[in-house]
């Protein structure tokens, strides 16, 4: 069974609902963690401890080397410092729980012994009611329902069954975790249950790469970081060819590491942004555009490092979302700009290099916007399609730079697609 810890102070303030704050973590392993955060906490400081060179004693050369130095140091212990922040936050790791009323746990009780499942208890996580969670529709992340639960079946029942089973019970749709085993068997377990998404993201890719180049500059990742997020990049490496390509593709591949190590997505692109800035005096410079989407709420959040506006389109309406910022690695830190927008049912969220954008407005400023506007297609790689073709054919067939489109298309989940 999940254990939640809960101080005596947080029991006595267990309010009216049968809502109840706990830690994640018992005394020893919040304490394993908190070591761990010091010690990063301590590197960091032993890094800035470090004396710095004698420029008066050396000349330009040495004195630019030994500068370097100075700031690959900082940035060093700025990372050190992220991971410290980070394995303290997991340790402070608050958890909203509930333990249902016992009428209505009786009930359940019975309900899945019948079906051929035992249940030896379970509690309510972030937001669940404690007397009625079927009632809870807001949206939010982290409705969740643990069961510690075995089956009678000799050969065991998929999880899913009894996700189903909860689903009938509470009226509502519940998914198995990705945390959670696939099956039930005969000896005790712990299941955790979600709340379906509401939406679902259709994705779809079209590229061009420089017509003097064999490899394109740009990479992408389209990627669900668990089941109620997905989160999409283009980074666009500086000038084209083989290093452009390197260059985009190591942002992509360190941001999916942070994010699928839980760093928040600000954190890991502050720690990007510093370990490129640390690299040959700001010479790799990367544009990275970032949207992640909630799929319980529709909410959208957009993070920019010099890279090129993108587009929600919502019938004939197209909105805008632009933000005048740096490529990561020009400065040593770099703050993320965000921007949220709610997203609806058919939206279609449009990404871009700047090689499509410079091309299409190269005509007139807002072309690109209009384009999207006038068109009808709600197809995501149709509209991918149609807009490289149309910043191809806006240079005479000329294809001047890398060219990348992405495309989304939200769809409530129970609609046609």
């Amino acid at each position: 069974m999940l254990k939640v810890w809960t101080p005596k102070a947080s029991r006595e303030a267990e309010n009216k609902s049968g809502i109840t704050e706990g830690y994640l973590f018992n005394g020893y392993s919040k304490r394993k963690l908190y070591c761990l955060a010091e010690t990063y906490e301590e590197l960091a400081k032993l890094y800035r401890s470090i004396p710095d060179g004698d420029y008066a004693c050396i000349d330009r050369k040495d004195m630019l080397y030994q500068k370097q130095i100075q700031e690959t140091k900082e940035v060093f212990a700025n990372h050190l410092e992220e991971i410290s922040d980070a394995f303290a936050d997991v340790a402070d790791t608050v958890v909203h729980f509930s333990i249902p009323m016992a009428h209505k746990k009786r009930t359940l009780i019975q309900y899945l012994k019948k079906r051929g499942i035992i249940v030896h208890g379970f509690i309510f996580l972030e937001g669940g009611d404690a007397g009625n969670y079927g009632s809870a529709a807001d949206g939010r992340c982290g409705n969740k329902i643990s069961v510690e639960a075995r089956t009678v079946s000799r050969h065991g029942v998929p999880a899913s069954v009894l996700g189903k089973l909860l689903s009938e019970f509470f009226g509502r749709s519940l998914v198995l975790s990705a945390e959670s085993a696939l099956r039930i068997e005969r000896g005790y377990h712990t299941f955790i249950y979600e709340d379906e998404p509401k939406y679902k993201v259709l994705s779809a890719i079209s590229r061009a790469v420089r017509e003097d180049e064999k490899i394109s500059g740009d990479n992408f990742s389209v990627e669900e970081y668990n089941q109620n997020q997905m989160i999409v990049m283009i980074a666009d490496g500086m000038g084209s060819g083989a290093q452009a390509c390197r260059d985009s593709q190591a942002v992509v591949e360190f941001m999916e590491r942070f994010l699928e190590a839980g760093f928040p997505k600000e954190k890991a692109f502050s720690m990007v942004n510093g370990a490129i800035a640390a690299q040959n005096g700001c010479c790799n410079l990367t544009t990275l555009d970032l949207c992640a989407v909630n799929l319980l709420t529709g909410e959208a959040e957009f993070v920019k490092a010099g890279a090129a506006a993108s587009y929600i389109k919502r019938g004939n309406w197209v909105d805008e979302v632009s933000a005048d910022t740096l490529p990561l690695g020009s400065m040593e830190e770099l703050s993320p700009i965000t921007q949220s927008v709610r997203l609806a049912d058919t939206d279609m969220l449009v990404m871009v290099s700047d090689g499509i954008s410079d091309a299409i407005d190269r005509e007139k400023t807002g072309r690109m916007r209009e384009l999207i506007s006038r068109s009808r297609i709600i197809n995501p790689k149709e509209m991918a399609d149609y807009l490289l073709q149309c910043a191809i054919n806006s240079d005479n067939g000329r294809i001047r730079d890398d060219m990348t489109v992405l495309t989304c298309c939200v769809k409530r989940r129970g609609e046609a697609v």
